[in-house]
């Protein structure tokens, strides 16, 4: 804290010097962070606590202004909070920072201001031990636009108790799912069947009512990319994606998965339950919230409980694929509206700390991101264990119509298992959608 202080004194040095002959001032700062859900509440509290840290080095540099930050926490879903925010600045009336995941359009479209000069100017004071894979998801066209601030990685939670009784060992379960996922989604399928067929479990599978990062790493899991890194567009992989809606298809057929998914409180609630076998719908720190709402005790998250990266097809496995885990990776973002920019910025600092990360990391569950946040966090034993998934994180790729077209690719997945359209069908009209709106998009066999 000491070394922080000292380096944050010269950053506002200017800005003391400037305001020398004014009596205090005292700065509003307005910031929109979004949950979604309430468990990320810190995310928002930290900007406040950041604010206090921040007023006590300005009062030390001798500069005559203050800050005072306003946070709105929402637990809106990713949509309708996206709206408001550009609602607000159609308006003018955008806060100075807000929590989102569309890097490549808020970018593109001038919401944002890029923040690569702020993270090299004090990058040995503070982002020097950010988890390296993120910084990814936060950089577009060459510049790094957003500071990362959560990281949730998404995979496959499973209930163990339900295998013990369809007679499987403990070690034999690990063998089958073992947590770095070295295992075939076939597998995992296999599995649920079983406990489906012997009746004790509702359902096999559940995933996502919406489209979301796991709506990306489940494609991950058929090597749908996406995504072309080398030029920068988005790809569009005709057999690999008939070969992820074919999937859907079957697991329907065979009772796997239900022709509709559920609500969220059903797909939590069955879950924890133990009426649903696996779910492909949450990430590490879901456990939070299962305690929160669902009545999840620790001796059940301990005991009765798996969790693993998303695993490849058997034939993705055979080409060199791996388990992938995938998180939105949102960011505090300094918008382009802001008056105060660089005092933005400082807060974002500072609400990014180590102190910051760990008390985020202790209330969600949600491993911390980055690497000194660990050493606060020696108390909290599930996140120590869980730490290691923040580093094999792969992010969404940065793209203006990146969400498009996973959305597009998910309203597919609703109509093969609903039985309205085959597979066939669904994919030639993502073709015609893809050619239609995605001009310099590739399509490749």
């Amino acid at each position: 804290m000491k070394r922080m202080i000292g380096v944050l004194l010269m950053g506002v040095l200017g800005l003391s010097t400037l305001l020398l002959a004014q009596q205090v001032e005292t700065i509003t700062l307005k910031a929109y962070v979004i949950g979604p859900g309430p468990m990320a509440i810190k995310k928002a509290t930290n900007l406040e606590l950041a604010a206090e840290r921040l007023n006590q080095i300005l009062a030390a540099a001798g500069a005559n202004v203050r800050v005072e930050v306003q946070v709105e926490f929402s637990e809106l879903k990713w949509g309708p909070f996206a709206e408001k925010f550009y609602l607000d600045f159609a308006a003018g009336k955008a806060p100075d920072i807000v929590t989102m995941r569309e890097t490549g359009e808020l970018a593109a479209e001038g919401f944002i201001v890029p923040m690569d000069e702020h993270v090299r100017t004090f990058w040995e004071l503070n982002y020097f031990d950010f988890y390296s894979n993120l910084w990814g998801g936060a950089t577009y066209e060459g510049k790094i636009w957003g500071i990362p601030h959560d990281i949730a990685p998404a995979g496959v939670w499973y209930r163990r108790d339900v295998l013990r009784e369809l007679g499987y060992s403990d070690e034999e379960i690990t063998a089958l799912l073992p947590p770095d996922g070295d295992t075939t989604l076939e597998t995992l399928a296999r599995l649920a069947k079983e406990a489906v067929d012997a009746g004790l479990v509702e359902y096999g599978i559940l995933h996502r009512p919406k489209k979301g990062s796991n709506t990306y790493a489940r494609l991950l899991e058929f090597g749908i990319d996406c995504y072309n890194p080398e030029t920068g567009n988005l790809e569009l992989e005709r057999g690999k994606l008939l070969a992820f809606f074919s999937w859907h298809k079957e697991m329907v057929e065979q009772g796997v998965i239900p022709p509709e998914p559920p609500a969220w409180s059903t797909i939590h609630g069955t879950f924890v339950e133990g009426k649903t076998f696996a779910t492909l719908a949450s990430h590490v720190g879901t456990p939070a919230e299962w305690q929160a709402k669902y009545g999840l005790t620790d001796e059940a998250l301990e005991n009765d409980l798996g969790f693993l990266p998303f695993p490849p097809t058997e034939a993705v496995k055979a080409a060199g694929g791996k388990a992938v885990s995938v998180s939105d990776i949102p960011l505090y973002f300094v918008t382009s509206q802001s008056q105060h920019p660089e005092l933005a910025m400082l807060l974002i600092m500072l609400a990014t700390s180590p102190e910051a990360c760990a008390i985020h990391s202790a209330y969600s569950l949600r491993p911390p991101y980055r690497k000194s946040a660990l050493d606060l966090l020696t108390d909290v034993e599930y996140v120590l264990r869980v730490a290691p998934s923040a580093q094999a994180v792969v992010p969404v790729p940065i793209h203006p119509r990146i969400w498009d077209f996973v959305g597009r690719i998910f309203e597919g997945i609703k109509g093969v298992e609903a039985g309205v359209v085959s597979p066939e069908q669904v994919l030639e009209d993502l073709v015609a959608w893809f050619q239609a709106e995605i001009p310099d998009g590739e399509i490749v066999p």
